[in-house]
C-alpha cells in the first residue's frame, strides 16, 4: 500500500475554497433542456445537415448524435436570478425553442418559457411557469474588479451530464476586437478562462472563489495555441436582463455604418488615406439608415465622435453602444483628404428577435451577421460578407419564398450586405413588389423577391 502523503496547508485552503464555491452555487445553477419542433435544418447536396448555429452551441441527444429532420433537443445551462424564477442564460441555448425544461441539482423539474431574449450579447431570460417557495439566487458580483491571474470555476451542464465544476484562472481580461469577438456585437469586453467549458455549458456562471458570479460562459475557442472559453462579463449581463425583464427586449442606438481599422487595408487603400493616422474606416452605409441620412459615405475615415478620439473600429461601436436612441453625435471625418464634421442623430437598432414591428417579425426570419469565424463553421470562404438566415417560421413569407435556415444574403435591391443590421434596415424600407434579395445557399446563389405592399 502506498504511504499516506500530507497536503500542503496552502493547497488544503485552496482545494477548501473551491469545494466551498461550488456548494453554494450549486443550487442556484440548472440545467435547461431545450426541444424544438422545428430545428435549424438546412438542406444540402450530400443530405440534410444541422444548421451550424445549433451544431456549434449545443449537446445532441443521448449519445450527442447529429440531429435527424423532427422535434430536436439540446441542453444548456443556467443561473436563477431571483426569487421570481427568472433565470439568465445563452439566447442560443433556447433560440427557437418550443418547449424548455428546468432541471436543479437536486433533481426537481420545472417548466419554463423564455422572457426575453438580446441578439446583441446572446443574453436571454426564461422563467419557470410554476416557481418553488425555496429558490435560491445566485449573487452577483463585479466583473469590473476581476485580475487577470484570479482563480475561477467554471458551473453547468457540459456534455449532456448533471452538474459539473472545473477550475481554472482568468487568463486574460479585455475589449473585443480584430482577436476576439464574441457571440453578440454589443459586447465590446470579455473575459477569457481556461477553466474547461464544453457544449452544454453555454448560459452557464464564471464564478470566483468568492462564490459571487462574474461572467456567464458564451464561447469555446480552440486552436494550436490550446482551448479557452470565453464570458460575458456580469455587469453587462445585470443590465441586459433588465431590459429583458422590463420589457422583453433590449434597445440600441445605432449610426447605421460598417467600419474597419485602417491598419487592415492593403497598401493601396492606406497610400489613399494620406495624412490620417487613427480613425475607422467607413466600408459601407445603411440605407435609409442615420449615417446616410447625415451625408456619411463610404470611404469616409471617422476620426472623432463628440471629440472623442476614434483609434479604430471598435471604438466607434463602443462609443455608440454608450448612447441613447435619437441622441446627436459630432462626427468627425476625413473625405478626399479634407476633414469635415457631420451630426447624426442615432436611431433604434432593428431588432433581430423578431419584436414588435421588425422586419423579421414580419418575414417570418431570424439574422446573424456572417462574421469569419462563423463563415469557418458553415464551410463558407472567410472573405464572404452577409447575414445569415438563421431562424425560418412555417409558413411565412420567407418560407413561402423558399428561404432556408442556413442561407446567407449577400444583397438586398442591388445593395450589398455586410451585417445583419444593414439585412433588417434594408428589409424594413417600404419598396412597392417587395425586395430583391440575392441569396447563398447550399444550392448556389440565387435571387427571390420578400415583402412588398
Amino acid at each position: 500500500m502506498t504511504p499516506k502523503t500530507e497536503a500542503p496547508s496552502e493547497a488544503r485552503v485552496l482545494s477548501s475554497a473551491f469545494s466551498a464555491a461550488a456548494r453554494a452555487l450549486a443550487p442556484s445553477v440548472v440545467r435547461i433542456d431545450v426541444e424544438i419542433d422545428h430545428p435549424r435544418v438546412a438542406n444540402r447536396d450530400d443530405g440534410d445537415d444541422v444548421d451550424p448555429f445549433l451544431r456549434r452551441f449545443f449537446q445532441f441527444g443521448p449519445g450527442m448524435p447529429e440531429p435527424t429532420p423532427g422535434p430536436q433537443r439540446g441542453t444548456g445551462s443556467g443561473v436563477v436570478m431571483d426569487g421570481k424564477g427568472s433565470i439568465v442564460t445563452n439566447r442560443h441555448v433556447v433560440s427557437g425553442a418550443t418547449r424548455l425544461k428546468v432541471t436543479f441539482n437536486d433533481g426537481r423539474e420545472f417548466t419554463a418559457k423564455t422572457i426575453g431574449a438580446d441578439a446583441e450579447t446572446d443574453v436571454a431570460v426564461i422563467r419557470l411557469e410554476k416557481p418553488p417557495a425555496d429558490l435560491v439566487a445566485a449573487r452577483l458580483g463585479d466583473s469590473e474588479k476581476l485580475d487577470v491571474g484570479e482563480w475561477v470555476l467554471a458551473v453547468g451542464s457540459p456534455l449532456g451530464l448533471d452538474q459539473t465544476v472545473t477550475a481554472g484562472i482568468v487568463s486574460g481580461l479585455g475589449k473585443v476586437g480584430r482577436h476576439v469577438q464574441m457571440s453578440g456585437g454589443r459586447v465590446r469586453q470579455y473575459i477569457q478562462t481556461d477553466a474547461k467549458i464544453n457544449p452544454g455549458n453555454s448560459g452557464g456562471p464564471l464564478v470566483n472563489l468568492s462564490a459571487e458570479v462574474v461572467g456567464i460562459n458564451t464561447l469555446i475557442n480552440t486552436g494550436p495555441g490550446g482551448a479557452y472559453g470565453f464570458a460575458i462579463p456580469i455587469n453587462q449581463v445585470r443590465l441586459v436582463t433588465t431590459s429583458l425583464l422590463k420589457e422583453g427586449r433590449v434597445r440600441y442606438a445605432y449610426m447605421g455604418v460598417l467600419v474597419g481599422d485602417i491598419d487592415s487595408k492593403d497598401p493601396n487603400r492606406k497610400a489613399q488615406l494620406p495624412g490620417v493616422e487613427h480613425g475607422a474606416y467607413v466600408n459601407q452605409v445603411t440605407p435609409g439608415g442615420p449615417a446616410a441620412r447625415a451625408g456619411l459615405l463610404p470611404g469616409d475615415v471617422i476620426t472623432e465622435l463628440d471629440g472623442h478620439k476614434i483609434e479604430a473600429a471598435g471604438d466607434v461601436i463602443e462609443y455608440v453602444s454608450t448612447r441613447t436612441i435619437g441622441s446627436r453625435v459630432s462626427v468627425g471625418l476625413v473625405r478626399g483628404g479634407k476633414p469635415q464634421k457631420v451630426a447624426v442623430e442615432l436611431g433604434e437598432l432593428p431588432s433581430l428577435d423578431g419584436r414588435a414591428g421588425a422586419p423579421a417579425q414580419k418575414l417570418g426570419i431570424a439574422l446573424q451577421t456572417l462574421t469569419p469565424e462563423l463563415a469557418q463553421t458553415m464551410g463558407i470562404e472567410r472573405g464572404v460578407r452577409g447575414a445569415v438566415i438563421a431562424e425560418v417560421a412555417p409558413g411565412s413569407p420567407a418560407a413561402a419564398a423558399g428561404v432556408r435556415e442556413g442561407d446567407v444574403i449577400l444583397e438586398v435591391d442591388r445593395q450589398r450586405i455586410a451585417t445583419a443590421e444593414e439585412a433588417a434596415a434594408a428589409l424594413a424600407a417600404t419598396r412597392s413588389g417587395g425586395h430583391l434579395v440575392r441569396i447563398r445557399g447550399a444550392s448556389g446563389t440565387r435571387f427571390i423577391t420578400l415583402g412588398g405592399d
